[in-house]
């Protein structure tokens, strides 16, 4: 028997899983800095009302979603210049599930989507599942920092086209889109007709004066933009599993009927009390963050053979390893084997635009980190720990 005639065609290829999640054994001591799940714990009073809803019995169906954190997810989002209704707002299992359930609404097989290179992978991945082809195109490199690339966008566009991936704030490039290449990219979906699903987990993230931009308030792009959010980030809420659509008026009701998942009307209850209640608690996390940013940003700078730019958003570290002599893999690969440090290829987010560096999470405390966290903040597991073993290993690797 064949396995492979029984299961869907998309699905036969090379398994391939993302190089921050694989489950691989770990050597003892290992400082992990691959995936992007926060170490902040939650604030007692968000933890409370999710077990006080389930005390109080609400644990049924919510069917459509709780219509409180709709509201509070409107409020929010308004901030960005664009005022949504309830109705366009699909509650969703978290930032993946949100990606895969916009191209649900939008995509056919035989269709073509574009996505930059480099740019998280779990929004390309849903692509094959629907039979569409993915075409990259190339950010481009200036001082330092990735960046869109308009005319390389522009060459990978084809009649076939019907969607674009942004994200924004950029994982891994740590780019924040400027309004000038929102504007091109805006103008080239109404010209050629195509649907931008814009991935904004890290809205909240931006460095140094920069600033989110919404692509949905751009002109022509209401209902060619389906802005797909997280709590992951914003409060730490990875194994949570809560995440929003926002889509124009006539694009909504398609992304509602495209299969998804429910979230827990307890959990749903604790997202409503973070979006009205939990403001602070984002503020105190971002300067953790920074304050992690500025310090490997300085370390890794101060490496033979290694230069780092200070992402304008996320928080992730994308440094230029090329002054040593290893690819980007291999140096992902000796790093866990002699330093028992975890880090991610910067070739993995694409076909290899990004060869020559690798991506760093913020995810391990300073030894002065104030907010409470999950990890134990010991001398010989913060973040300092791990960027004297990436140092070690660097000067043994430099050109």
């Amino acid at each position: 028997m064949s396995i492979e005639k029984l299961v869907r065609k998309e699905l036969t290829g090379e398994i391939r899983r993302s190089a921050t999640r694989r489950r691989v054994a770990a050597a003892p001591g290992t400082i992990s800095l691959a995936a992007g799940d926060p170490n902040f714990l939650l604030p007692d009073y968000i933890a409370k009302t999710v077990y006080d809803a389930i005390c109080e019995g609400k644990t049924h169906y919510c069917f459509g979603g709780e219509p409180t954190l709709r509201d509070a997810l409107v409020k929010y989002y308004s901030k960005y210049g664009y005022e949504a209704q309830p109705g366009q707002i699909a509650i969703t299992g978290g930032g993946s599930q949100s990606l895969f359930q916009a191209y649900a609404a939008i995509l056919n097989s035989g269709e073509e989507g574009i996505t930059f290179d480099p740019a998280y992978g779990g929004g390309r991945r849903p692509l094959g599942f629907f039979g569409v082809k993915t075409v990259y195109a190339d950010m481009k490199k200036t001082d330092g920092q990735f960046r869109p690339d308009l005319e390389a966008l522009k060459e990978a566009i084809s009649p076939k086209t019907k969607s674009l991936y942004i994200d924004n704030p950029g994982n891994p490039s740590g780019a924040v889109f400027t309004k000038e290449e929102l504007k091109g990219i805006a103008d080239l979906a109404v010209d050629h007709d195509f649907v931008v699903v814009s991935d904004e987990t890290y809205s909240e993230f931006c460095w140094d004066g920069t600033k989110h931009e919404a692509l949905i308030t751009y002109p022509g792009m209401e209902n060619r933009t389906i802005v797909c959010m997280a709590f992951t980030k914003m409060y730490s809420w990875a194994g949570m599993r809560t995440g929003w659509i926002v889509s124009g008026p006539e694009m909504a009701p398609y992304v509602g009927r495209a299969p998804g998942s429910a979230v827990s009307w307890p959990i749903q209850l604790g997202a409503v009390k973070a979006m009205t209640d939990g403001y602070e608690y984002v503020v105190a996390i971002k300067k953790e963050y920074e304050e992690r940013i500025d310090y490997g940003v300085k370390r890794l700078n101060e490496m033979p053979g290694v230069s780092c730019k200070k992402p304008e958003g996320a928080f992730y570290l994308f440094p230029d390893i090329t002054g040593t002599t290893l690819s980007s893999n291999d140096f992902v690969l000796k790093l866990a084997e002699e330093e028992a440090v975890r880090i991610v290829s910067g070739a993995g987010y694409g076909p290899g635009a990004a060869e020559g560096h690798v991506r760093l999470s913020m995810i391990r405390p300073l030894s002065t980190q104030k907010m409470p966290g999950w990890f134990k903040n010991e001398p010989d597991t913060c973040f300092e720990a791990a960027m004297d073993r990436v140092e070690r290993f660097v000067k043994k690797y430099q050109k």
